[in-house]
């Protein structure tokens, strides 16, 4: 894709993927700035995440059709189209291809065809630097991986054939209050407050943690400023080893943590360092890692204060 700058009006936006981590984040922001906004849900969908948000927002459920998801897009008739939607698994089992597929490519391939029929041509969607396995290049570390690229070459043919303005945003680890999810650095936070044992990989683990806030403010930046094209990185500019994040915890507060280094091996497709691909044109994270740190400890959610 190439890349391009123009001034945007985007009141009305549909988002896929709002009852995820990042997905609710972003509805809460949206409506937090007056945007009209939109959700696909699905029935097995935990519409609790998004809490009393649902008070202000349109709530469509998919049924599964390509019918119906054209059908609730036109409805809500969109400006634009947050693709959020993703099933994330680390090494899969051979009863997840389905799902993974399912969830990865025919669900999205859906939107794309929806946008088609009912004449939405603006999307943006989140890539995985899992896609780049120690390589400038595409080369996925797992099957997720692979699907999330399936999606792109898919979009490439709506974006060729037919006019579509997509932006590829690639994501790296999220972090932040209110996360629900059995991630790297709630497990931190858990041995940090409890004062117990935390097995780790090895300390020279490189890692790009990323606060929640910096990431909604690179899709809020992207949908103002209409950038199209990618991959672009949502980076938080520096990268740190495990034991630099766990140095960062105890300097926020001047505590130990009792880790037990090499407690387990990291899989065998692990990124050496995570890919360095070319910013998001205009943003930067603005959250370091020990604001960042801060935050999550306090639990300090800045759509709050």
């Amino acid at each position: 894709m190439s890349s391009e700058n123009s001034p945007s009006n985007t009141e009305r936006v549909l988002v896929t993927g709002a009852t995820s981590y990042l997905g609710s984040r972003l509805v809460r922001h949206l409506l937090s700035v007056g945007r009209q906004v939109h959700v696909v849900v699905r029935p097995t969908s935990d519409k609790n995440r998004l809490g009393q948000l649902t008070d202000n927002l349109t709530v469509h459920e998919h049924d599964g059709s390509t019918e119906g998801m054209t059908a609730l897009i036109e409805a809500s008739a969109p400006d634009l189209v947050c693709h959020l939607a993703t099933q994330y698994v680390r090494n899969h089992s051979s009863d997840q291809i389905a799902s993974l597929i399912g969830s990865n490519v025919l669900f999205g391939t859906q939107v794309l065809e929806a946008m088609q029929q009912t004449g939405a041509r603006r999307l943006i969607h989140p890539a995985t630097f899992f896609q780049y396995f120690d390589s400038d290049d595409y080369r996925p570390v797992n099957l997720y991986a692979a699907t999330k690229q399936a999606f792109e070459d898919i979009l490439a043919y709506y974006v060729d054939a037919h006019d579509f303005n997509a932006t590829t945003l690639v994501l790296y680890d999220i972090y932040g209050p209110g996360d629900w999810r059995k991630k790297l650095m709630a497990a931190i936070r858990s041995a940090f407050r409890n004062g117990t044992a935390l097995p780790l990989a090895a300390p020279d683990t490189v890692m790009d943690l990323v606060y929640v806030d910096d990431v909604v403010d690179a899709l809020i930046h992207t949908m103002d400023n209409d950038v199209v094209g990618g991959p672009y990185a949502i980076s938080s500019g520096k990268r740190y080893t495990l034991s630099e994040v766990i140095a960062a915890f105890e300097t926020v507060e001047p505590r130990k943590i009792d880790c037990q280094w090499n407690a387990f091996a990291l899989p065998s497709r692990n990124p050496t360092e995570p890919w360095s691909g070319p910013a998001l044109p205009g943003w930067w994270a603005k959250i370091s890692l020990e604001e960042g740190i801060r935050r999550f400890l306090a639990g300090e959610d800045a759509y709050e204060n």
